[in-house]
């Protein structure tokens, strides 16, 4: 992770790219207190072992269309 023009980058190798509060987008307190200028990041940051982190997965379906249906 690092800042840069205004904006906070999250690269491939943080625990943010699989972290439930970012990909649901909601309000990481890490990424908040960075962004609010609370804390601040002088280089680059590899975020590992954070306490805010809840693994992100996905729970998908598989959906039968309409058409393969039988109403006998």
């Amino acid at each position: 992770m690092y800042w840069e023009d205004g904006n906070i980058h999250i690269e491939e190798d943080d625990e943010c790219i699989t972290c439930e509060n970012l990909q649901k987008g909601i309000a990481c307190p890490l990424i908040l207190a960075i962004a609010q200028g609370a804390v601040y990041i002088e280089d680059s940051l590899n975020v590992i072992n954070c306490g805010f982190y809840k693994k992100f997965e996905r729970h998908l379906k598989l959906v039968v269309p309409v058409d393969n249906i039988s109403l006998d």
